[in-house]
């Protein structure tokens, strides 16, 4: 068997993967990023194709441009399950050409001295005394052993490398299928323009996206290109996604006589993110360490976010000859202080808003329960603030359901508890098992309590 060896070896060249090699290029490190697709189709996963800008101006990478962007975004309009009440939740944002701008940072990373080989698949993880070591890969010219100081796992909810791992590594912990959400999407060329094309629609509806939404994202930039798809709560026997926007969405007459451009389902991840990032020699970035933001299944910023922490813990680790998981640390500490906490927060309010009717949804969308402006302090921060709720709940007294205002106050309690916890994240592994064990029994608390109330 060949052998080859590097200080770092990404595997998987999609945005997280693709980012991590962009943050350690022109470093002086070995890096191998490799991908099972070619350079024509890395990175081609479907998806609604969105980015906040917030992400990129945090991270200072380039802004999608030329064929890179489809589209720019001001805002998110949300839709009731009657469609008849709509919140606007305003900022700025891109629709991408999820290719080119996954193929910009393979491009760059490479003329940074990244190597990247397509076609190639990552078979075994190598683990010795306690430590990866490296990864076995194979490519058109058969089996190679790669030897490398860390390997990042960069493959999505294949999680290919992690789910190799001990099952004490706190890498390992594997994905609830009711922690997921099925996805469905279709690009579609409509007849008629899009009014307010910057405008991106999301609609909740049990009936239609039982534990998701049904997304309508303009192309801006390309008249009358729209990216449209549904998702559903996995693990929990709910119906196929296509199957559900065939039914109830591309049944209407907006899409009467469209064209079918390009179609596609994923799993997403959709709960707070993996208690470690890394361990001994590896680290886990993007899908496979459940970046995504639990509302809204957005994951391209987070996955960038973390793929920069782990990079930068990396760099670190290596200019000190230790890649163990005490020298690897700072990864985490980056990431849960800068979004996972926030993740936390979130998930916390997803199995809430999963656990309600429509018409809960329709009740607290109609009466504004929360506020646009309070949503959008949700959605940046993960705070629902309990003097927003107590406000609500004298301004509706005596109007009717009592327990869902009673059940949101106890969620923004636990919030607030699982975010604190979040943000006092150990500064090394010593105490992680206590920390995690925490975590976990805030979560059982909340769903004891407020989920089984």
């Amino acid at each position: 068997m060949n052998e080859m060896s590097y200080d770092v070896v990404i595997v998987g060249a999609g945005i997280a993967g693709s980012s991590a090699a962009y943050f350690l290029r022109n470093r002086g490190f070995k890096v191998l990023l490799l991908d099972i697709k070619s350079f024509e189709r890395v990175g081609d996963k479907p998806c609604g194709d969105a980015i906040g800008r917030h992400h990129i101006d945090e991270l200072g990478v380039p802004p999608p441009a030329g064929s890179e962007l489809s589209g720019l975004v001001k805002g998110i309009d949300i839709y009731s399950p009657l469609e008849d009440i709509r919140y606007r939740v305003l900022g700025d944002g891109f629709e991408i050409n999820r290719v080119a701008y996954t193929q910009k940072f393979i491009t760059e990373a490479v003329k940074g001295g990244v190597e990247f080989m397509e076609r190639a698949r990552a078979l075994k993880l190598i683990i010795r005394d306690n430590s990866v070591v490296g990864v076995i890969i194979a490519d058109g010219e058969g089996t190679k052993k790669v030897r490398s100081k860390v390997v990042i796992d960069a493959t999505g909810v294949a999680r290919v490398l992690a789910r190799q791992c001990p099952r004490e590594w706190p890498v390992s912990e594997e994905l609830d299928p009711k922690d997921t959400n099925i996805a469905y999407r279709e690009v579609r060329k409509l007849k008629e323009p899009v009014d307010e094309p910057e405008i991106l629609r999301i609609y909740v509806s049990n009936k239609v996206a039982p534990g998701g939404y049904w997304w309508f994202f303009p192309y801006s930039l390309t008249d009358g290109f729209i990216n449209v798809g549904l998702g559903v709560q996995g693990g929990v026997g709910n119906p196929h996604p296509k199957l559900q926007l065939y039914k109830y969405v591309l049944s209407r007459s907006t899409f009467k006589d469209s064209v079918l451009i390009e179609a596609g389902g994923a799993p997403v991840p959709t709960r707070r993110p993996l208690p470690s990032l890394v361990w001994n020699g590896i680290a886990v970035i993007g899908d496979a360490a459940y970046t995504v933001n639990p509302i809204h299944g957005g994951g391209k910023g987070s996955a960038m976010l973390s793929a920069y922490c782990v990079a930068e813990a990396v760099a670190s680790a290596l200019s000190e000859g230790d890649c163990s998981a005490r020298k690897l640390w700072r990864a985490n500490t980056c990431y849960m202080l800068r979004y996972g906490a926030k993740q936390a927060a979130l998930d916390i309010f997803r199995i809430f808003l999963q656990h309600l009717s429509d018409d809960d949804l329709e009740y607290g969308m109609r009466k504004k329960i929360i506020k646009e402006e309070d949503l959008n302090v949700v959605s940046l921060q993960g705070d629902l603030e309990l003097s927003v709720v107590d406000k609500a709940m004298r301004l509706l007294a005596g109007l009717g359901r009592p327990s869902l205002l009673l059940r949101l106050r106890a969620v923004s309690k636990y919030m607030d508890v699982i975010k604190k916890h979040y943000l006092k994240f150990p500064e090394d592994p010593v105490h992680w098992r206590s920390w995690k064990a925490r975590s976990d029994q805030i979560m059982g608390e909340f769903k004891a309590k407020v989920i089984k109330s």
